[in-house]
């Protein structure tokens, strides 16, 4: 839902030669690893000045993120993570932005462990608890016609309190030039 629209048929999804230009938004999506474990993490950089729409999305995926740290904690169901995200993302004007456009996802976030994706998935009908030292990417994105994706995507650890930022890199907007 948030990448390129690929080379051709054969590879729909990734980069396909677009030349970049002005109130262009580049998201890159990286994981890391620690021995055998993985972590995910989004920044999102723009070729100049991004359009003020595109701004404040990405405020709001910040927004977003800042409340699912005050409520994740052990026995939280996964359900009521992403139902904060969707509300907040429509209460700003976003819902119809919010993880697509044409075709939404409907998670804004996965388990990370030894793979990529892994359970939990924070979608609408989970019904599985968050329980301590389980890894999950909280990826609330945006995308924006003409300008791109915008958003931010962290690991977290889910410990006996709360939840642990695994991942640290400047998450405002990076302009290139």
């Amino acid at each position: 839902a948030l990448g390129g629209s690929g080379m051709d048929a054969s590879c729909p999804l990734g980069a396909n030669g677009t030349i970049l230009k002005d109130g262009t938004a580049i998201m890159v999506d990286m994981a890391g690893n620690y021995t055998p474990y993985m972590t995910d993490m989004t920044r999102v950089f723009s070729v100049g000045k991004l359009t003020e729409e595109a701004y404040r999305a990405h405020q709001t995926s910040l927004t977003i993120q800042n409340e699912i740290e005050n409520v994740a904690r052990p026995g939280v169901v996964c359900s009521e993570l992403y139902n904060i995200a969707t509300g907040i993302a429509g209460k700003e004007g976003f819902a119809g932005n919010f993880m697509g456009t044409k075709q939404q996802a409907k998670f804004i976030g996965h388990g990370i462990g030894i793979q990529i994706n892994e359970l939990p998935v924070l979608t609408p009908r989970s019904k599985e608890e968050l329980q301590p030292n389980m890894v999950f990417a909280l990826e609330p994105k945006f995308v924006i016609p003409g300008v791109g994706a915008v958003g931010i995507e962290n690991s977290f650890l889910v410990t006996d309190t709360g939840i642990e930022k695994l991942t640290h890199f400047e998450e405002e907007i990076i302009q290139l030039h």
